[in-house]
């Protein structure tokens, strides 16, 4: 049995579900919170502070959510595994620096993204799906452990996370030349990519020229392609949004959407939902999940072929999910477990049949929790994690 180090860089949804994850396969384990940095690259006080920590608990392995080059920096110094398990797509990292040191195991959630890196000559990235507690969310969201919610959580349609922003988007359209080329083209691929539900086609459309000509024309120096494409995908995952959010107002007039980052302009497009403060990740989002006819999950668009973690808590919280169509959610799940859409008309479609229908998506319910509880739950996958990466729990 190794001892493990679970350093946490910041606060991620998946923590406690995975320290109990640990505590159940019985793992040899300490975890310990550090700061954040802002380099993630290079910082010599957090250097100093887990070599020290490692050296003096005779650490083995070291985990952590999502890859940290820092921390691989670390270990491949002492040649200890580091296991790094991201629920972030795509990577918020610049370069590929630190990504290939044979002392790495990174595991990421969207297929698609391990495949680019595969292509980019990276051999130490694989795929590994999301999980999450099904035990601890139907406990939570059954309400038994809500007695300090005050407020309302109940609503026939619910939307739980941010809209996204079209800001950056039109801010660098503003700031290209009208008869530009590259601003017809990205136009082009936007109107494409945004009727295009199961494949995600703009990281191979947009290459090193496009995001030269952009740089040249914005005066963004600094742009990366990985960084254009992000952008874009936040544009069209605002617009997504918004357009399934807009259309329930023909469904049902009870909608909520509960959200932290909702403008003025954005309130106005959504005047017939219920616009609503942030839900606590454990103690109010299961409720709300179990407590809602329909769980609106639209993608961000650059998880071009994974199951998001909102996905699977809110069936581990018996609530019915309609969300879009993605090909990794299509190998565990179909019809009789939740509802998927490939156009927005489609969605409107879904939404009106279950709305009406509480025999058929009580059903749903029951057969996409009986498959979390069977597939994807955080126990398991950790388990499955460190045998991949050849490390005794």
């Amino acid at each position: 049995m190794s001892k493990i180090l679970f350093a946490r860089l910041f606060l991620s949804y998946t923590d406690d579900t995975i320290i109990k994850a640990f505590k159940v396969d019985q793992a040899d384990f300490i975890e310990k919170k550090y700061f954040t940095p802002k380099n993630v690259y290079n910082d010599p006080v957090l250097f100093e502070m887990l070599m020290t920590d490692i050296r003096d608990n005779n650490i083995d392995s070291v985990f952590t959510v999502n890859f940290w080059p820092l921390v691989a920096n670390v270990c491949h110094e002492l040649s200890l595994p580091y296991i790094a398990w991201s629920y972030d797509c795509p990577q918020n990292l610049k370069t590929n620096d630190c990504m290939d040191f044979e002392t790495n195991y990174i595991y990421l959630f969207d297929r698609s993204e391990v495949e680019q890196y595969r292509k980019e000559g990276l051999s130490r990235v694989f795929h590994m799906p999301l999980a999450t507690d099904p035990d601890l969310f139907d406990k939570m969201s059954a309400g038994k452990d809500t007695a300090g919610i005050k407020r309302n959580l109940t609503s026939e349609i619910s939307f739980v996370g941010n809209l996204y922003t079209s800001y950056d988007y039109n801010a660098m359209l503003l700031s290209m030349p009208e008869n530009s080329y590259f601003k017809g083209y990205i136009r082009g691929l936007v109107s494409a990519q945004s009727n295009l539900f199961n494949y995600w086609i703009i990281p191979d459309l947009i290459n090193d020229k496009v995001t030269r000509y952009v740089k040249n024309e914005t005066g963004a120096d600094e742009l990366t392609r990985k960084q254009l494409v992000f952008l874009i995908a936040n544009y069209i995952t605002y617009k997504d949004r918004l357009m399934i959010l807009k259309m329930t107002k023909k469904v049902s007039d009870d909608v909520a959407l509960y959200s932290y980052k909702v403008n003025d302009s954005e309130k106005s497009m959504l005047s017939s939902v219920d616009i609503r403060p942030s839900v606590d990740y454990l103690t109010e989002m299961p409720y709300v999940f179990r407590h809602s006819k329909i769980n609106l999950c639209p993608t961000l668009r650059c998880i071009g072929t994974g199951i998001p973690l909102r996905m699977l808590d809110i069936m581990a919280s018996h609530g019915f999910l309609l969300c879009n169509a993605q090909s990794e959610l299509l190998e565990y799940f179909d019809s009789n477990d939740c509802a998927m859409y490939s156009s927005y008309e489609e969605a409107y479609d879904l939404m009106q049949f279950f709305i009406r229908n509480d025999g058929i998506r009580e059903k749903c319910v029951e057969n996409a929790y009986a498959k979390i509880q069977a597939a994807f739950r955080m126990d398991d996958r950790i388990k499955m994690i460190f045998e991949m990466s050849n490390v005794k729990l």
